[in-house]
């Protein structure tokens, strides 16, 4: 549990993990594993095809971004900033997601991708000394999100 679980009330908490595919196509390395091993052990590349995916696969879920939204903080990642300095989250539709990460992305942005993840949330920052423009999130969620920001 983080501070920001401890000390504040939650408005909204997602782990944006990559999507099932992402895991199916990490199985692959499991019969890859398994076939080098196989002219010196075959129990032993199975064991070692095991742990190196549950070891690949529980570092996707515990590597993924956190996002958490309380009264007086957005925590994306291991980056957080006070929901003063903030201004409204536009939602980030499937459509528009392509132009957003690419041709219209401002290089100085704080970024936050999921490759799996087609929809995202834009959050302009309102501090005039920050240099940082907005924070484009990606969610599962993104009018759960929007909503946590912009309603409170």
């Amino acid at each position: 549990m983080t501070e920001l679980e401890k000390t504040d009330s939650l408005l909204y908490s997602e782990r944006v993990v990559p999507n099932f595919g992402t895991f199916a196509a990490v199985f692959v390395l499991f019969p890859s594993i398994v076939i080098i091993a196989e002219p010196f052990d075959i129990l032993l590349g199975l064991v070692i095809g095991l742990i190196a995916l549950g070891v690949i696969w529980g570092l996707l879920i515990f590597r993924a971004p956190r996002i958490l939204v309380s009264s007086t903080e957005l925590r994306v990642g291991r980056v957080s900033i006070s929901r003063k300095l903030i201004g409204p989250a536009q939602v980030i539709s499937k459509n528009e997601i392509f132009e957003e990460r690419g041709p219209k992305l401002d290089p100085a942005a704080h970024k936050v991708f999921q490759g799996t993840v087609k929809t995202a949330v834009k959050i302009p920052i309102a501090d005039p000394e920050d240099p940082t423009p907005y924070w484009l999130v990606s969610t599962r969620n993104p009018v759960k999100l929007s909503e946590a920001l912009n309603n409170s």
